[in-house]
């Protein structure tokens, strides 16, 4: 689902505005319900699976049946953010030992 998903984003006053919008049948493949809990985990993962290390907030999750999409919206902050574990994890792979 992570590879389908379609991303906007915006840059206002130092913070990004992202949406990200999945098809209904890719989310109810995986997800019984709407829920910010659920919205809160993709957009998580989807941060990981792209190796952003943006702190999200504010997020909303929204069910558009006319249009058959789920729609996700967040603010993504960056400033003062010295990386995410996960993103220091991620790249241990490069480091050398020259011993």
């Amino acid at each position: 689902m992570l590879d389908s998903i379609l991303e906007h984003r915006v840059f206002r006053d130092g913070i990004y505005d992202i949406s990200l919008i999945i098809n209904e049948n890719d989310y109810f493949m995986i997800y019984d319900n709407i829920s910010n809990e659920n919205a809160q985990e993709i957009i998580e993962n989807y941060l990981v699976h792209r190796q952003d290390d943006g702190r999200p907030n504010n997020i909303q999750i929204k069910h558009n049946k006319n249009r058959h999409i789920v729609s996700i919206n967040a603010r993504l902050h960056y400033t003062g953010n010295e990386g995410t574990a996960y993103m220091l994890e991620s790249h241990n792979y490069l480091e050398h030992d020259e011993r």
